[in-house]
């Protein structure tokens, strides 16, 4: 199966996703006094001093600098800038919950990023890191650090730089830190919280997560992306899949709270249990199998979109990811659908027909439980219904209630 780039624009389309179901501010339950206890301390370092802490106080995961947004000119254009005594925008940092000078990023990955990767003399792909489409300083362009360090004056000049940095200490609950993410990147680009998370809740699932989805393969096909997410929304997507498929992980309608949730019991048990690994990334083969037979029977451009009146919306929805998906990861399900071409996407087609509370459940509140196991209970009950395959639903909390329905 093909994708011909002459019929779809790929990467950062902005009308490609429907996110009513993706995790953003509205997940977040944060009260005024969540930041009472804030304290807000300056502290201009210098590149030099920055640098220095990188690695040691200040982590910055090698796997997000993999997946780094800006490009090699955005880079340098930033270099640059320092080397001019431009003002930057601030770094914000936040202390590490019992760890005094540990530092977490909320606002300036990129730039430290670039800080590092420069310094070090090496960009993110491996390649020498050479100033590229400089504006102003043309004649250091093609230089290296290396290359800086032959004139004292440069490479003082930049060393010496003082960045605008800002200390949050004394929170206690992490939803402010979400809240104060969130507000930070508000504009035109909606980032995924994934990057936060993995600050907040670092351990080995996680590693293994991002690990798992540096390999380009069918979710990053579904998700149109050439090479991994630099927002992280296939991280994001795969812990979705892997959070519902989980029976001991229960949804009550805080997406939020419940893959954080979920990434801190599979933190534990990575560390505890050494079938962990084998057992989630035969998980995320079915996952791949599941996203390649769906792409087989409905098409790349219906699979996991809305239909209604006849046609499919052309946005990717990720409320139809859970239960498409979902459905199609049980192996005996695929069978079936295999054997009985073009029957799951009827079915799919008739249900949207027939149900407008199935429609209701993956266009509006999509993240409630009763929209969550609206959409479960009816897509699962057809398959069920169609290949007598039993389909249990996961675990989904009700309100008013106790008993999972």
């Amino acid at each position: 199966m093909t994708t011909n780039d002459a019929e779809i624009s790929w990467d950062d389309r902005d009308d490609f996703e429907n996110d009513a179901a993706v995790e953003n501010e509205d997940d977040i339950h944060v009260a005024a006094s969540d930041f009472e206890r804030l304290l807000i301390a300056p502290s201009d370092w210098t590149v030099s001093t920055i640098y220095d802490l990188i690695g040691k106080q200040l982590q910055l995961d090698p796997a997000y600098q993999r997946r780094n947004v800006w490009q090699t000119k955005a880079k340098s254009q930033f270099i640059e800038s320092l080397l001019l005594g431009i003002p930057i925008p601030q770094i914000l940092l936040a202390s590490k919950a019992g760890q005094k000078n540990s530092f977490l990023v909320l606002d300036g990955k990129q730039r430290l990023s670039t800080i590092k990767e420069f310094l070090d003399g090496r960009s993110s792909d491996g390649r020498v890191f050479k100033l590229k489409g400089l504006r102003i300083l043309t004649s250091l362009e093609g230089m290296s650090w290396k290359d800086l360090q032959n004139s004292d004056d440069w490479a003082d000049r930049l060393s010496n730089e003082p960045l605008r940095t800002t200390v949050l200490r004394g929170w206690e609950n992490e939803s402010a830190l979400y809240e104060i993410f969130y507000r930070l990147n508000s504009g035109s680009v909606k980032l995924s919280p994934m990057e936060l998370r993995m600050s907040l809740l670092p351990g080995e699932f996680l590693k293994f997560i991002i690990s798992w989805t540096e390999v380009i393969g069918p979710i990053h096909h579904l998700l149109r992306k050439r090479q991994p997410d630099a927002r992280m929304s296939d991280v994001e997507l795969a812990i979705r899949y892997l959070a519902f498929k989980d029976q001991n992980t229960q949804y009550a309608g805080d997406l939020k709270l419940f893959l954080d949730e979920f990434c801190k019991k599979k933190n534990s048990e990575f560390l505890s249990d050494v079938h962990q690994e084998n057992d989630t990334k035969n998980l995320l083969l079915h996952m791949n199998e599941a996203i390649n037979i769906g792409i087989y029977e409905f098409g790349e451009r219906q699979f996991c979109r809305k239909y209604s009146d006849g046609t499919y919306e052309n946005r990717f929805n990720r409320a139809l990811f859970d239960v498409l998906v979902g459905a199609l990861s049980r192996v005996d399900v695929r069978q079936w659908t295999l054997g009985n071409l073009g029957a799951m996407k009827k079915l799919y087609e008739d249900i949207c027909g027939q149900h407008p509370e199935f429609l209701r459940a993956v266009e509006t509140t999509t993240k409630s439980p009763e929209s969550t196991r609206n959409r479960f209970a009816i897509w699962y009950g057809a398959v069920e219904n169609a290949t007598g395959i039993r389909m249990p639903i996961p675990d989904i909390k009700m309100p008013n209630t106790d008993i999972n329905q």
